[in-house]
């Protein structure tokens, strides 16, 4: 079973500790110290990470300078993006205040007592000592200086509080996500009908329970990304979904646009004592490298890392060999996110207008001081066309389920405006109002899937031309920084 609907529960990043700490805070501690309530969480160690995923393209992404991540955050769960984040990183060493702020073109200013970093990427920074660094996200001054004055508005009940004291010891990856009262069981019921999974199932039963979930946890082992988990916690003992918790929670993924992994692998059990139906099983690096995709700590202190490596007085200018190998680097990162779009496995063309667009963000986040301008350039336009890419897939897919309303091809169990680019996963996708498929009724079975069909075949003809563009580009870029520089790139 993939975790990538989990996954998308994992959201952006952050992190913070309104004062100087003695000793890192527990997640429990990262939870209470936010201003505003939170319904996320999550725990990274990279440490254990980066030997899990050693010799993988995501291994490659994670910065070797960072060691664990805390982060507690406000997840919009219809949209899947952060309303605000905080939490904290620890690191090998930080540069200072003045060298972060204009390496990333920020400023530094006082916010009560302490210096804070201000950056144009809409995030605050704020380093604690010489190893921890806390980012506020957005930049919202007065959201910080609630956060730094320690006034705490937020309330938590049990779920969450729950979930943040999951012992972390021997986790490389633990993410808890509040979904209480979100999902209402009168709007999923008539999605129901048509789920093979549930056929000869009282649905009304089934939709109820489906309601009364209340979070949703993945956790990774340290040792072994063969032990991974996805806990289902219910406020009461689920009957009908227990007993085919396997079929439907696959069939629910497929139906939201998610790639499965080997679903036969993972195992489902109830756990009575906690109202739960827990899922144990194999999670792949590229599963891995989804969720985490989602998040933007790791990737901001790989920048900051990069920066803490260059000279420290800004009146000294990098030396010609170390822009040569510090470009060479960043061609090496732009091929390597080449590589990563070429080989992900998308289930439809919706899902890899996704891939694509958050692979173009993190070239956006690649470090650019003391690197060649032509080779910025070269990855500013790469990132624009797998933006482009993207946009283009969305809107085919948009006109084509345009076009099946207005013919009354009807959409039953999935809508193909917006089932392609739908990843979201279970309870985002009981909590939008579209659901899985708000076309009505189903008029002409074969219908719908000629449409679907032909917004496949543009979008997959208009990748395969993409990828022949930005193979051609990457050729020819490696041709003239090899002559420039006179070493081989």
């Amino acid at each position: 079973m993939t975790l990538r609907f989990l996954t998308r529960f994992s959201f952006c990043c952050i992190f913070a500790l309104g004062s100087a700490i003695a000793a890192e805070p527990t997640l429990t501690e990262v939870l209470k110290s936010t201003p505003k309530t939170a319904n996320a969480v999550m725990h990274l160690d990279l440490v254990s990470l980066r030997k899990l995923t050693f010799g993988t393209p995501m291994e490659m992404d994670l910065p070797s300078r960072l060691d664990r991540i805390r982060i507690a955050a406000d997840l919009d769960l219809g949209r899947l993006q952060p309303n605000w984040e905080i939490g904290y990183g620890t690191m090998k060493q930080l540069p200072g205040s003045d060298v972060i702020a204009d390496a990333m073109g920020g400023y530094v200013e006082k916010v009560g007592d302490r210096d804070v970093v201000w950056t144009p990427n809409q995030m605050y920074l704020v380093p604690l000592g010489d190893t921890i660094l806390s980012v506020v996200r957005p930049s919202d001054r007065k959201f910080l200086t609630q956060w730094l004055r320690k006034d705490r508005n937020s309330t938590y009940d049990d779920v969450l509080l729950s979930a943040s004291a999951t012992p972390t010891d021997n986790l490389s990856v633990m993410i808890a996500v509040d979904v209480a009262d979100v999902i209402s069981s009168a709007s999923i019921l008539v999605h129901l009908a048509d789920f093979q999974s549930l056929k000869g199932q009282d649905l009304k039963v089934a939709a109820k329970e489906i309601s009364e979930l209340l979070s949703v946890k993945l956790e990774v082992a340290q040792d072994s990304l063969s032990k991974s988990r996805v806990t289902l916690r219910f406020s009461n003992q689920p009957t009908v979904l227990s007993s085919v918790a396997k079929d439907f929670f696959g069939e629910l993924l497929q139906r939201r646009g998610s790639s499965l992994g080997d679903l036969a692998a993972w195992n489902v059990k109830m756990d009575t004592a906690s109202k739960s139906i827990v899922f144990n099983g194999p999670i792949v690096p590229a599963t891995l490298d989804d969720v985490l995709g989602l998040f933007t700590v790791q990737r901001q202190t790989a920048t900051i890392e990069h920066h803490a490596q260059q000279p420290k007085d800004s009146t000294q200018a990098a030396s010609p060999s170390s822009i040569a190998e510090n470009t060479k680097e960043y061609f090496k990162k732009v091929i390597n996110i080449a590589h990563r779009v070429r080989d992900y496995s998308a289930s439809n063309t919706g899902e890899r207008a996704q891939w694509n667009g958050n692979m173009a963000s993190r070239i956006d986040e690649f470090p650019t001081l003391n690197i060649d301008p032509e080779m910025v350039e070269f990855g500013a336009e790469v990132a624009k066309s797998l933006r482009n890419n993207m946009m283009s897939m969305q809107l085919t897919n948009i006109a084509v389920g345009a076009q099946a309303v207005a013919n009354n091809a009807g959409a039953g169990g999935f809508s193909t405006a917006t089932g392609f680019g739908t990843r979201a996963g279970m309870a985002s996708g009981f909590a939008s109002n579209y659901g899985y498929g708000s076309g009505g009724g189903f008029s002409d079975p074969n219908s719908i899937s000629s449409y679907y069909m032909a917004a496949q075949s543009q979008g997959n003809s208009s990748f395969k031309q993409l990828m022949g563009q930005i193979d051609q580009a990457i050729a020819d870029m490696r041709r003239r920084m090899t002559e420039k520089y006179g070493i081989q790139f």
